[in-house]
């Protein structure tokens, strides 16, 4: 593999192709990303200052509106506090993330698509022992694949893969409602991502239970969006062959590679995730009570909550 091997490639022309759906220059944006740095520097309840990228990704993520980003931004910081169950040992130095980093695929497809979402492909690397995964922590790698996003990709959007060629009942048995939940309203009220659709494949009679619930937890909007297909035939009908890995018929890095880009990756982000490990807000200097969807997925004091999933 190259050494200088992209993991997330943008066109030079697509954050103005962005901000222009939301009647914005480049120009503009970057006056809203100084605004923004300026607001967190008197939000002393905050433990950092972002840097210009990632609150570049934060408007993005929020339509270009700087209030709704200054929410998202906030609950990014305080959900580490609120939610401490959900950040402990999400480290990739843990040996808990190195397990599911050794069996599971969870990798972006360097191109993106013409309408500007970033693909990824979810997967089993093997098929025994399964039962060693908990499905939180590939929710963690997830997470931290988005730490490396805000400062390197643009996040317009999603369109996600899962292939369940190696996956076993005993581990969907364990994508619980409670599960499913949880992973929505992450991937929604803190990164704000919009879900394109969802391609499920290799398909297995399982799925069809998983189908069932995610009905009962997602808006037909949404739900509209997932598709099933018996095979991997459905990637080539809706990507191009140059997006799509080896592994699927197309002429990108096979998803093996990909993956070891992610890893690498990591590594490279160490320092990071290691800060990421301290990082809390102080409540006693926050200037006001969490407000709108952050009052309703963490509560003021802390509560997790079900949300009803958009």
């Amino acid at each position: 593999m190259e050494p200088d091997a992209k993991l997330f490639q943008v066109q030079n022309n697509t954050i103005a192709s962005i901000v222009q759906l939301y009647n914005k220059t480049e120009e503009s944006l970057a006056d809203d990303v100084l605004n923004l740095k300026n607001w967190m520097k008197g939000q002393h309840h905050l433990p950092e200052i972002l840097d210009d990228k990632s609150l570049q990704n934060f408007l993005i993520l929020n339509k270009c509106n700087p209030e709704k980003a200054k929410e998202k931004i906030d609950m990014y910081y305080t959900f580490r506090s609120q939610v401490p169950n959900l950040v402990k040992n999400m480290n990739p130095r843990c040996s808990n993330m190195k397990t599911v980093e050794n069996q599971m695929y969870h990798v972006p497809l360097p191109k993106l698509t013409k309408d500007m979402y970033r693909v990824f492909v979810n997967k089993y690397q093997i098929k025994d022992n399964q039962e060693q995964i908990d499905p939180y922590d590939i929710l963690k790698m997830a997470a931290n694949l988005q730490e490396v996003r805000l400062k390197e990709d643009i996040m317009f959007g999603d369109v996600i893969i899962f292939d369940l060629e190696w996956s076993s009942v005993r581990f969907l048995s364990k994508l619980t409602p409670t599960f499913l939940v949880t992973m929505l309203t992450l991937y929604k009220k803190i990164y704000s991502l919009r879900v394109k659709g969802v391609y499920v494949v290799n398909t297995i009679p399982y799925a069809s239970t998983l189908l069932a619930i995610g009905k009962t937890l997602l808006k037909p909007k949404l739900f509209q969006r997932i598709h099933f297909c018996k095979d991997t035939s459905i990637l080539r009908e809706h990507f191009p062959l140059e997006m799509l890995p080896k592994n699927y018929g197309g002429t990108e890095k096979s998803v093996e590679e990909l993956h070891e880009l992610c890893r690498l990756k990591f590594q490279e982000y160490q320092d990071r995730f290691d800060l990421l490990d301290k990082l809390r807000v102080n409540e006693s200097l926050r200037p006001a009570r969490l407000q709108n969807e952050n009052d309703e997925f963490l509560g003021y004091y802390g509560n997790f909550r079900k949300l009803e999933i958009d």
